[in-house]
């Protein structure tokens, strides 16, 4: 099941993104309300598989690690035992979406509190490959954003601009208040969409992205192109899933902030 419907298509980017993507791995927030489990088969005292005409396949829940474009890390109860080469499923649900996928072993790892295994997805067809990019993608940008190292250009008097950039062409800036201090406004520029947010007015607005299109229309400046409830809905969906995805990059406090956007 896609977990949306009107944005994030990857019809004209699937190819290039995939391609620069490649075995990379991206780890998952911990507040990304990600639920994961992977069904193994069933073992004895001993941890040997046991015939599938003697047994059920387990499902073993765990903490996703990390993602990448084709496949998926996850931390489990050290009881869990996988070989790798096996044939498993992984089960992942967000925002009440369930999406199943048939999978391979493609390492496991025991450590001191939990084993760790790492599975290889098959995806049988493009929707279901588009279904798992859409629910990774607030996961490449949130955790790819990193402060741009360069000059950033200052647009506001009065407010210290610093700006973020990540993965998807993903834009983040931020004006903090003269003493560089305390963020006042941010405004996030992800895939055709701007999403900004001040401590004058609450919520978020959000609209298309300058020069993206919408059906035959393109969003300028001078002519903006409105965005439908639900249509904004999504969106804002994937703003908090970016915002719980947030690493290192992007200060502790500066996550506070955006955070009060996302609730």
């Amino acid at each position: 099941m896609l977990l949306f419907k009107r944005i994030l298509d990857f019809q004209k980017t699937e190819g290039g993104v995939l391609d620069k993507r490649g075995a990379k791995r991206y780890p998952v927030g911990a507040k990304f309300p990600l639920k994961a489990k992977i069904t193994l088969s069933a073992r004895d005292g001993e941890g040997k598989p046991l015939p599938a005409t003697k047994s059920l396949p387990m499902d073993w829940g765990g903490q996703m690690l990390n993602l990448s474009i084709s496949g998926v890390s996850i931390r489990l109860h050290p009881a869990a035992i996988a070989a790798s080469g096996e044939a498993c499923s992984v089960k992942l649900e967000l925002d009440n979406k369930l999406f199943e996928l048939d999978a391979t072993v493609a390492n496991y790892r025991i450590g001191q509190q939990y084993v760790s295994c790492g599975a290889v997805l098959k995806f049988p067809d493009a929707y279901s490959r588009k279904a798992y990019q859409q629910l990774m993608e607030p996961v490449v940008i949130g955790s790819t954003l990193e402060p741009v190292t360069g000059r950033v250009k200052q647009d506001l008097p009065g407010l210290y601009k610093e700006q973020y950039v990540g993965e998807s062409d993903t834009v983040l800036n931020v004006w903090r208040d003269a003493s560089g201090k305390n963020p006042k406004l941010f405004e996030l520029l992800v895939h055709d969409y701007c999403i900004r947010g001040s401590t004058e007015m609450p919520g978020l607005k959000i609209s298309y992205g300058e020069g993206a299109k919408a059906g035959k229309r393109v969003s300028r400046p001078a002519i903006s192109v409105p965005l439908s409830a639900d249509h904004q809905a999504e969106v804002r969906q994937l703003f908090q899933f970016v915002v719980q995805n947030l690493g290192k990059g992007v200060p502790s406090e500066l996550r506070k902030f955006l955070e009060l956007f996302a609730g």
